[in-house]
């Protein structure tokens, strides 16, 4: 097969619309429910959440404001 004729199978194949469905990949994507808090022992639990190394973590639970040597800002 020359290049030429190559060339002009591979721009028909490009040209050719995809299949309707790839094999092994479901039609819907599924939806899922968000994280809640995964902070403590029992669990916070709270909604919404932010994704985290550590795990989903609420507002209050962001892990900069966990660590044991935390300290808020005081304003003058």
């Amino acid at each position: 097969m020359t290049a030429a004729a190559r060339l002009d199978r591979a721009r028909r194949h490009l040209d050719t619309p995809p299949p309707a469905t790839v094999p092994g990949q479901l039609a819907v994507e599924v939806e899922r429910p968000p994280r809640p808090c995964e902070h403590g022992n029992p669990q916070c639990r709270a909604l919404p959440t932010r994704p985290y190394v550590c795990g989903p973590r609420c507002d209050d639970h962001q892990p900069a404001n966990t660590r044991p040597y935390y300290q808020p800002r005081r304003t003058p």
